[in-house]
Formats: C-alpha cells, structure tokens, sequence
C-alpha cells in the first residue's frame, strides 16, 4: 500500500527536523525527500503545522456570553482562531469548540478549556444547589447563575494569560489561509446573555461577586505534549 497523506504529513516533519543536522549530507537529503513528498502530496509548507483541536460544549444552538468569554480569552492567549459547532439531540452528536492554530497552541487551548469548563459547570451546580435552592421560577435560577459563572470566568482570567505559548508572526494569515482552504464560509452568531438589559442591583452584584470568589480556586495545571507547554460556527470578537 502507499503512503497516506497523514503518513507524508508525518514524513515530512520528520525530514524536515532532521534537514536542521549538522551533518550537511545528512541535512541535505532530508530536505530533498521533504520537498519531493511535499511536491508528491500537494502539501502547502505554510501549513504543516497549522492544526485544530475540539473539546465539547453542554450548549446546544448558541453557548451563554459566560462561555464564549471563557472561549475568547482562551483563543487570544493561544493565538488560535475558535469556532463553535451545534449539537443535535436526535443525533445524539454534542455540540463543541474547535480551535484552530499553529501546533501545539491548539491542544493547550483544548486543553485548557476542557479543565476550566468542567470546574465552573461544577461549581455553578454547587452555587445553584446552595445559594439558590430557594428560588423557584427556572428562567430567574439559570440568570443568576449566569452571573455566577461570568464572576468565575473573569477571576480565572489570569491563569489563561499566564501560559506561555510562543506562536510564529504570521500565525493569523496562516490560520486564514487553512480555514480558506478546509472549511469554507462561516456564519457568526452572537453569544447568548440572559441578562442583558437588566439591571446590575445588589443581588446581581452578589452572585457576581460569589462566582468571582469560587474561581480564586480554580487549577489549570499546564499539559505537555511533545516536550513543549502545553464557528454557523464562529464567534464575533
């Protein structure tokens, strides 16, 4: 059997690490094959290491303003480009984020989502069994704690800018050039927020404040892959 495009992709990055020898004739065929299976496969060089990484969502149609901030400050720290896709309850597919960059910020942006995500869905289950046990209309239980989750994901802010993720210059117009190329048009959307046009009184400010208290607890705890630290569809900035 032949090579796949995959195995060449592979094939070429490992030539392409090993034309940097010092072995000059060691470096010089490496780089020959690398352009042959690049010429060969078709294979764009700007976009060898350009890769995307998804994680699932609970949203369904379109996720709360709390999660796409959490999602944009993750893509900005990242340099990656985020895009959302819906779920289908009848076809049992969820709905999930999809980051798009330079390897490896995609999987640290993945990453980094997936463990914030599932510890402030925890503690917004917590805030609404304790705090709001006594509140009995849905729509004003699931507003509030919105709230909460807005205060949490401003507090664990500082933990996603901390990382120390390096990205090429170009990254943007490389980004650019790959979703040309796989993924077409895009339409945006705008995030849901039950809360816009209310007033921000004391009880707002309250389960605000409390989220912002329960994320100081928050861990992100920095993943490693290959030795390196580890939207309709797209969100507007």
């Amino acid at each position: 059997m032949g090579m796949s495009r995959e195995e060449a992709i592979l094939k070429i990055k490992k030539c392409l690490a090993l034309s940097k020898s010092s072995n000059e004739n060691e470096a010089a065929t490496a780089l020959r094959m690398a352009q042959s299976l690049m010429k060969e496969f078709q294979v764009d060089p700007d976009l060898l290491d350009i890769m995307e990484a998804s994680c699932e969502s609970k949203a369904t149609k379109t996720p709360q303003a709390w999660e796409a901030s959490l999602v944009m400050t993750i893509a900005r720290a990242m340099q990656c480009k985020p895009i959302f896709s819906t779920g289908s309850s009848s076809w049992g597919i969820k709905a999930s984020w999809t980051f798009i960059g330079v390897d490896p910020a995609p999987e640290v942006a993945s990453y980094t989502f997936d463990v914030l995500y599932r510890q402030v869905i925890r503690s917004r289950k917590s805030f609404i069994e304790t705090t709001l046990k006594r509140v009995t209309v849905k729509k004003n239980k699931v507003a509030r704690a919105d709230l909460f989750c807005e205060g949490w994901v401003d507090s664990v802010k500082h933990l996603i800018t901390d990382l120390n993720i390096e990205v090429p210059t170009n990254t943007n117009e490389r980004i650019k050039k790959h979703m040309d190329q796989s993924r077409g048009e895009l339409s945006s959307f705008t995030p849901k927020d039950r809360n816009k046009g209310k007033a921000f009184n004391d009880r707002a400010a309250n389960d605000y404040h409390a989220g912002k208290q329960s994320g100081k607890s928050a861990k992100l705890n920095q993943a490693m892959n290959a030795g390196e630290q580890y939207a309709r569809l797209e969100t507007k900035a």
